[in-house]
């Protein structure tokens, strides 16, 4: 899932840190959302002690299927964006606003997250920061510094969701099987908070998803609340709390489901690098860690 490892990413941070030439080879910044390899997915539900299948809640049964079927009719949505970081250890809290647009493509699932303006302390600023996913490679093109960095974040032979929890950069979990979250989470309904980001969500549904022991998930996150807007069954609202007490938020507003891909949105998918005589270009490609 908006990783925000949700936010992945998701959810990926939208810290702007980057290392100047003088130190060699640009290193992912410190902060930057990470993007997991694929992994399999644990069993279906854990067994109870005389056998069968964990009991679930009718309710959350009932929304999970939902959501599930859905996304089989998804081929694109289009929103603005507000992501918010707050890292517990320096009581620091980061603001940044923008669009987003996904697009399917087939088995391809293809994502661009423009971030125009940075809040820090009440201050706006105008910082242009953006990540694009074509399917295979990531890219974080930071316009002020005028850095151009390109990952091949898939193996060779897989399809990466760039929107999956514990896959992609941001947590924004889109048609996920009902089976894969009952198997990584305890699921839970959740209201819409009274205070931050997310208070002014209406006719939405909320979960609230709780890592189950031993999942790659539970490496990253204590929690995530996910609530889904009724109308489009689409998230709108993520709070993901990780393992060392930082936030990360997104609210989704103005949110169009299959809106048509005029070319000016196509171009915004693209990532052909920049001029390398005035940007500093870094290409990555795959390499396992075995």
């Amino acid at each position: 899932m908006l990783k925000l490892t949700l936010l992945a990413a998701l959810l990926w941070s939208a810290s702007c840190a980057v290392q100047a030439p003088s130190q060699g080879p640009s290193q992912p910044p410190a902060s930057a959302p990470a993007a997991n390899p694929p992994e399999q997915p644990p069993a279906a539900q854990p067994p109870l002690a005389g056998g069968g299948a964990a009991a679930i809640d009718p309710d959350i049964d009932a929304l999970l299927t939902r959501l599930e079927a859905s996304a089989k009719d998804l081929t694109s949505f289009a929103a603005t964006i507000t992501y918010e970081k707050e890292e517990a250890l320096l009581a620091r809290t980061e603001t940044r606003t923008g669009e987003i647009i996904y697009r399917i493509d087939g088995e391809k699932k293809a994502f661009a997250v423009l971030f125009d303006n940075r809040i820090i302390k009440n201050r706006l600023e105008n910082r242009l920061y953006h990540y694009v996913f074509d399917g295979r490679w990531l890219a974080e093109i930071d316009h002020e510094n005028k850095q151009f960095i390109k990952r091949e974040i898939v193996p060779p032979g897989k399809v990466l969701d760039p929107l999956k929890l514990g896959e992609g950069p941001f947590p924004l979990p889109i048609g996920q099987a009902k089976v894969d979250v009952l198997a990584r989470f305890d699921v839970a309904r959740i209201d819409v908070p009274k205070d931050g980001l997310l208070k002014s969500l209406q006719n939405v549904d909320g979960l609230l998803l709780t890592p189950r022991p031993n999942v790659p998930e539970a490496r990253d996150y204590q929690r995530v609340e996910i609530f889904y807007d009724r109308a489009t069954s689409l998230p709108v609202g993520i709070n993901a709390v990780e393992t060392n007490d930082d936030r990360k938020t997104v609210k989704l507003t103005d949110l169009r489901r299959n809106p048509a891909m005029d070319e000016a949105m196509l171009k915004k998918l693209d990532i052909a690098e920049p001029d390398a005589r005035t940007w500093r270009i870094d290409i990555r490609p795959w390499k396992s860690d075995e």
